[in-house]
């Protein structure tokens, strides 16, 4: 399946698509949940990392929720579920765009964002659907949306962090977890990959 992107996404498209999410994880038919969808390269890897799974996408900026609609259209309603807003505190509702690529937008100013701003629908995540794997890729609201969860329940939790202080907050929110892998990125930046005790 191939991605319509901007150029300057292809590089940070070609890294979720082999494999930069990946972790020893097996389920049948998984819901993932998907949130910080951008353009859809998750969702794409996802399909096809755990075949018949079902994934819920959540994508706020209104011209990426377009490209994320037009890269799945042809699973949207079956194995794709859309959802054009925002998760995390229902208060935070004005968000930076980006500035160097479509995957910077974010409701913090990381040194990546323009001052040009746009209004958004927020909701609160109990919102979102219980599943087996969530991904965050919110740019800065990682750890607003784990705080704001009740009780994290899904068995594998994979997330981008947008600085050290946030790293160690979501490892103390994920106490119930271990890490079991992760990438630096660049200074401040990384990936990080969570398994429920439960399930290792």
């Amino acid at each position: 399946m191939q991605i319509v992107a901007p150029a300057l996404m292809s590089p940070h498209i070609n890294k979720v698509l082999q494999g930069e999410y990946d972790v020893a994880y097996t389920a049948t038919a998984p819901i993932v949940v998907d949130v910080g969808a951008n353009v859809g390269s998750f969702a794409v890897w996802a399909l096809h990392r755990w075949p018949d799974s079902i994934v819920h996408c959540y994508a706020p900026v209104p011209s990426n929720f377009d490209l994320l609609r037009r890269n799945l259209a042809a699973l949207e309603g079956t194995r794709v579920h859309l959802h054009n807003f925002a998760v995390g505190g229902p208060a935070k509702t004005v968000m930076f765009l980006d500035k160097n690529n479509c995957g910077e937008a974010s409701f913090f100013d990381l040194g990546e964002q323009h001052t040009e701003q746009i209004t958004l629908d927020t909701r609160a995540p109990d919102c979102l659907p219980k599943g087996r794997v969530l991904r965050l890729d919110t740019e800065g609201s990682e750890v607003d949306i784990l705080s704001r969860t009740t009780a994290i329940s899904f068995d594998i939790v994979l997330l981008e962090y947008h600085s050290d202080d946030k790293r160690r907050e979501v490892g103390r929110l994920s106490h119930e977890y271990v890490l079991v892998g992760g990438a630096i990125t660049r200074a401040h930046r990384g990936v990080l990959k969570y398994a429920q005790h439960r399930i290792m």
